[in-house]
């Protein structure tokens, strides 16, 4: 059973805003440490014009995956992770019916990015 992760970033309207690499950074570390996982990366905002959801999970399932992870790199439980993304979800799995789409828990306070923000805070002391 091959598994597929999509790391889904906010992102901003311009297709090389600082937002966007960020989101295909974090997903080539997240490839390095799945290296029998397929990893795509997705931007919520579409003006962007970088790749969606949906075509994240279009690619993933034509590669085979059996399984699919949308993994937000968001903070905040806010209205994307709500509403917005379950939602896509929802229309994708309709799409691909024998293909388990989950979407993991967003980031939210976790004391790995106290830590680093600590790390941070003491560089410049």
């Amino acid at each position: 059973m091959r598994l597929g992760i999509v790391i889904l970033g906010h992102g901003s309207r311009a297709a090389v805003g600082e937002a966007n690499k960020i989101t295909f950074q974090v997903a080539d570390l997240v490839q390095l440490q799945r290296a029998d996982d397929l990893v795509e990366t997705a931007i919520m905002t579409r003006e962007s014009g970088l790749q969606s959801i949906d075509e994240a999970v279009d690619k993933l399932v034509l590669a085979g995956v059996s399984q699919v992870i949308v993994a937000p790199l968001f903070l905040a439980n806010g209205m994307h992770i709500r509403s917005d993304i379950p939602a896509e979800i929802t229309k994708i799995q309709a799409k691909y019916p024998t293909v388990a789409i989950k979407m993991a828990a967003h980031i939210g306070a976790d004391q790995r990015i106290a830590d680093i923000l600590m790390e941070r805070i003491e560089a410049v002391l």
